[in-house]
């Protein structure tokens, strides 16, 4: 879509693979695009040739700074600024800031009410639930006492998680989603890490079977509910191999997805930009919730590639210049990490000469590289620490084939 009204300036918060995949969807339209995040220009965001990005003050931690930050650099345009949140953090941000916020800026979020809940996972699976959407069994104990109490209830092998993201990050580490525990005894020794930590958690039943039964059905829904956009997408590998992120994913269509999709985030009265996660449960044949984000997931930019600009049509509804409304897109495009969906694979398979040049003919077959792109090359020189991390590359390949799979948590 070339021909539009493009005085309202774009402001991604969140400079990751995330926020970068959103700036090249509005950058490649002609757009002016601004970019901050708290983190010391680390972010692959911060080099695109498609935005003017500055270090922000954290939106956690320093709200009235970044306020007042946000307000000087941007009350001076013509036209309201639309900001667009990639991260719980800024996405909380904008939420608890909404009144002061809606002054200089233009979004569209959910409700106080239903975020609040979105970003607790016990509160978010009670929204399932009166939504009429299928979870997998979760307990929520606070206690070693909780926990024995629940004992006999327990079918294993269970998933020990957060149920607030911003601690577990900051605390564990952002890389994986969980721990796994086989039994009774491995749970307490879990949980007591854990709790040394101050870290509330909850304990989910594992949903056996393949990571291609993990799909993704991903919104933008305008604030009189209209779903203007669509997308569909399945893991082939994530990383760590058992729970992670997607580390390649392919764009599908799957009528089933979508019809539980759209009854769960009507359920829940959702508004804006939303990713949720289900996995398909073979043991009754339903599509179970397994998280729902109220932000862009971090392959975002492969549903621009396929035809479905979920930041575009954010832009477009939020200037009033009229809805795009589509969930036509492209099937089969696949979008993948290579440093992460290296480690997958390998953990998965034995490496071998076969194997790895099945692997790289794979690369090669991807339609999005998560950093890379020939008209924007500077990410991915960041990624790799331009050039320095070449000389690591020997010891990273011996250092992940060694482990050969048992990196997996």
């Amino acid at each position: 879509m070339k021909h539009f009204n493009k005085e309202h300036r774009a402001v991604v918060l969140g400079l990751s693979i995330t926020g970068l995949g959103v700036i090249r969807s509005l950058g490649k339209e002609g757009l002016k695009v601004l970019g901050f995040d708290y983190t010391d220009k680390r972010d692959v965001g911060f080099y695109s040739r498609y935005v003017k990005s500055n270090i922000c003050p954290h939106p956690a931690y320093q709200p009235e700074k970044l306020i007042e930050f946000l307000v000087k650099r941007l009350k001076k345009e013509s036209k309201k600024s639309i900001l667009f949140p990639t991260s719980d953090e800024f996405v909380k941000f904008i939420s608890d800031h909404r009144d002061l916020l809606e002054r200089y800026f233009l979004f569209n979020i959910s409700s106080q009410d239903v975020l609040d809940s979105i970003m607790d996972k016990k509160a978010q699976y009670e929204l399932a639930r009166r939504a009429e959407t299928a979870i997998p069994e979760t307990y929520y104990p606070e206690s070693f006492e909780e926990i024995h109490a629940i004992e006999k209830q327990l079918e294993y092998p269970l998933i020990i998680k957060a149920r607030y993201s911003f601690g577990w990050r900051e605390k564990l580490g952002g890389v994986f989603k969980g721990f796994k525990a086989d039994n009774l005894s491995e749970l307490i020794e879990q949980y007591k890490k854990i709790c040394e930590k101050k870290i509330p958690i909850i304990v989910q039943k594992i949903i056996i079977g393949s990571n291609i039964n993990h799909f993704k059905f991903c919104v933008y829904i305008d604030k009189s509910n209209k779903f203007l956009m669509k997308f569909t997408l399945r893991k082939i590998r994530q990383y760590p191999v058992e729970f992670g992120v997607g580390s390649c994913v392919e764009s599908i269509k799957y009528k089933e997805l979508e019809e539980v999709g759209v009854k769960f985030f009507k359920g829940i009265g959702y508004k804006g930009i939303g990713s949720a996660e289900f996995k398909l449960d073979l043991e009754d044949n339903k599509l179970k919730l397994i998280e729902l984000n109220p932000r862009y997931w971090m392959q975002n930019e492969q549903a621009a590639v396929c035809g479905a600009n979920f930041a575009l049509a954010q832009y477009l509804d939020l200037s009033d210049q009229g809805a795009i409304m589509s969930d036509d897109f492209k099937i089969g495009v696949k979008w993948i990490d290579p440093v992460q969906d290296f480690k997958s694979f390998i953990g998965q398979n034995h490496l071998s000469a076969v194997s790895l040049f099945s692997w790289l003919v794979f690369l090669f077959k991807c339609g999005i590289s998560s950093v890379f792109d020939k008209h924007d090359l500077k990410p991915f020189l960041r990624s790799m620490n331009f050039g320095l991390n070449l000389f690591k590359l020997p010891y990273f390949l011996y250092k992940t084939v060694s482990k050969t799979g048992k990196e997996v948590l």
